[in-house]
Parts: C-alpha cells; structure tokens; sequence
C-alpha cells in the first residue's frame, strides 16, 4: 500500500520561483520542500499505525521515497519498505480496509486510521510545503 503525495494549490507560488530561479533551481526547492512534507507524513502515519501496533513491524517500515516528476507533477511516495523482514506493506491493507474470512467480515482495530491520518495531514503538508518555498521569496 503506498501513498501518493501531491499537495495542490502551490502553483502561484512555483511560478513565482520560476520567474526568479531557473527551472533547475525551483525543482531542487521543491524536491527539498516535498521532502519536509514526506518526513512529516512519515511521522504522522506512524503515530496513526501506533493505534493497533503489536510487534511494531508495521510503524517500522513506514517509508517516504524520493521525490520524483510524475505526469509532470513533482511528488513523494510514503508507504511500508517491503525490505524488512516482515514485509508489512502486505497487510497493510487489511487493518485499513477489513476484511472476509469464511463468509464472516472482520473490521481490525486500525480500520480506517491511515486515511483519517491522511485527510487530516493534508492541510498541515500543503502549508509545510508553502512556508517552506515562501523562504525563497
């Protein structure tokens, strides 16, 4: 399960920083600026994973990748590594979502946390980002 960081509503602002900086120069501002935001996500989600930690392989190997242009957005990806030797990232999905079992439905006691984490980071990224790139002006 991964998470796609794409924080909208800065474009004013990265223009501004194209008219003063070279291209070159404003994707390396806004690499380093998405990469705050993807340590702040990394934190935030495992505080929201604490919720239902047992043997802590899950909080563990929460992971934020490097900052990349996709479709021509710049962004980060925050998921589980897969390198440890739990391999989390494999059930991830099923304390997020529930699950079906011998036609009876489990909902674990970390349904729901990482998109509620999520939703409610999503302000607090986009202004991490912003202040960030605002230093630059």
């Amino acid at each position: 399960m991964t998470v796609t960081l794409d924080v909208k509503g800065l474009e004013d602002l990265e223009n501004k920083l194209s008219q003063k900086f070279s291209d070159r120069k404003v994707a390396l501002y806004v690499n380093n600026a998405l990469t705050i935001a993807g340590r702040y996500a990394v934190v935030e989600l495992k505080q929201a994973a604490e919720s239902y930690r047992d043997t802590g392989a899950t909080v563990n190997e929460i992971t934020a990748g490097k900052p990349r242009l996709r479709g021509g957005v710049r962004n980060i990806k925050i998921g589980w590594s897969g390198d440890g030797t739990k391999q989390r990232w494999r059930l991830v999905h099923l304390n997020e979502f529930g699950y079906t079992r011998n036609g009876h439905t489990y909902a674990p006691r970390g349904i729901g946390k990482i998109r509620s984490s999520y939703d409610e980071m999503q302000p607090k990224l986009k202004e991490l980002e912003a202040a960030e790139l605002r230093k630059l002006l």
